[in-house]
């Protein structure tokens, strides 16, 4: 990855807290042009294209402009932020900025996620989980769980890095799309199985699900809650009851408007 850009902002501030460094250490194939950097786009197919450029601008804040048409909003889901991580943060009032300063427990302090630590965290053996596909990778140089995702096939169709076990005082940065990987409801390949057991529950992220596999619980996981696309709600098509749970947070209030529609 190349270094991040560089702006008007005094050298004494962390880089790391600037909006769009953020964005670009989510992003793969990040290359530098003139004024602005280009990327794989994290939420359609670039096809080994970089479609995704990303910009500082003059109030320091990240712009993201897709040349294939994705929407801000579901860039900055795929890469596991939220919209206001584009925006410098600041304390104070008046109009200079100051960034906020953060506590001392960062990404750096929280254990390494590999299979071990996340088995452990979710009280699930680690056998199971390796029996649904989850395996070590190295991220960016980082220890990672690899996700695989799977139709109703069993084809592989996408794949999710964890790359943190818990949310750190920086933001969330607990997810990464492989490239050219698209969002997806996790467990499609057990579709057959909920159908025969008439209803399933939909939960966020890969962890819920799995823990209720393990009880023997059909589910559906939902790569976050404002990823929910209306078209898959065709795979719910033959399923007597859906439940969904709706996490008492932000996440859960957006999963809640979304289903509602």
């Amino acid at each position: 990855m190349v270094a991040p850009p560089q702006s008007s902002i005094p050298d004494s501030l962390p880089e790391t807290l600037r909006p769009v460094d953020k964005v670009l250490e989510r992003l793969e194939g990040v290359e530098k042009h003139n004024s602005f950097y280009r990327a794989f786009c994290p939420v359609h197919d670039d096809n080994n294209t970089p479609n995704l450029d990303v910009e500082q601008g003059d109030d320091g804040r990240a712009l993201l402009i897709c040349r294939v048409g994705c929407e801000n909003a579901e860039i900055v889901a795929a890469l596991g932020l939220e919209m206001k991580d584009l925006f410098q943060r600041h304390n104070g009032s008046g109009t200079r900025k100051k960034f906020a300063s953060y506590p001392s427990k960062t990404t750096a302090t929280l254990q390494p996620s590999n299979l071990d630590n996340y088995a452990a965290s979710k009280g699930l053996p680690v056998q199971f989980l390796k029996e649904l596909g989850l395996s070590d990778r190295s991220y960016q140089g980082k220890p990672a769980v690899r996700i695989p995702y799977f139709n109703e096939n069993g084809e592989e169709i996408a794949v999710r890095f964890r790359t943190a076990l818990e949310k750190s005082e920086e933001g969330d940065d607990r997810f990464r799309w492989r490239t050219g990987s698209k969002a997806q409801l996790y467990g499609l390949w057990r579709l057959e199985g909920i159908r025969k057991a008439g209803y399933v529950v939909l939960v966020e992220g890969e962890s819920d699900a799995q823990t209720l596999w393990y009880h023997k619980i059909p589910a559906l996981g939902i790569p976050g809650a404002s990823n929910w696309k209306e078209a898959w709600a065709d795979h719910l098509e033959g399923i007597e009851r859906v439940y969904a749970i709706i996490e008492p947070d932000q996440g859960g209030d957006t999963l809640r408007e979304k289903l509602s529609v």
